[in-house]
C-alpha cells in the first residue's frame, strides 16, 4: 500500500460515496485509477464493507443488544463469515471461556433486533445463545 491508497482510505472514511473523480482530483490521480485502486483494495480485503454513521436522532430512535454465542464445535472461520454477513452487527469478538463469540448488534427496531437474533440462532453448530439488551450508553 502506498500513498496514495492511503489518502484514497482516508477520503473514502470521510465520504464513502464520493465520486472516485473527486477523489483522484484531490490526491493527484485519474478517475480510472482511483477505480482501480479501490477494486484493489476490495480484493485484497483492505477495504471489506462500506458503511454509514448515523446521527443522533437515529441513535435514540435504535436498539441495542449484546448476544453471548457458544458453538460445539467452534468453526472461527464459519462463524466470522455468518457475522459478516448481518450488517445490524457492530462489533464481533471470538473469546476464551464458555462463550465462543460475543456480538454487539444496533438495529432500527425492535422487530429488526428479533430478526437478527433469528438470524443468529439459526448458525451452525450453535449450542447456546443469550441475549441481555443494552439499556444505556454509559460512555
Amino acid at each position: 500500500m502506498d500513498k496514495f491508497d492511503s489518502a484514497i482510505l482516508d477520503l473514502l472514511a470521510q465520504n464513502a460515496r464520493q465520486p472516485f473523480a473527486a477523489i483522484g482530483e484531490s490526491i493527484g490521480l485519474s478517475r480510472t485509477a482511483v477505480n482501480d485502486r479501490v477494486r484493489k483494495l476490495e480484493n485484497q480485503g483492505v477495504i471489506s464493507r462500506y458503511t454509514i454513521e448515523r446521527g443522533d436522532a437515529q441513535e435514540r430512535q435504535s436498539v441495542c443488544a449484546y448476544f453471548e454465542l457458544t458453538f460445539r464445535p467452534f468453526d472461527l472461520r464459519a462463524v466470522k463469515q455468518d457475522i459478516k454477513a448481518i450488517v445490524e452487527v457492530r462489533q464481533a469478538h471470538a473469546l476464551s471461556g464458555t462463550t465462543d463469540v460475543l456480538v454487539f448488534v444496533e438495529a432500527r427496531s425492535m422487530e429488526r433486533l428479533t430478526e437478527v437474533r433469528q438470524q443468529l440462532s439459526e448458525l451452525p453448530q450453535l449450542e447456546k445463545i443469550v441475549t441481555s439488551m443494552a439499556l444505556e450508553q454509559l460512555t
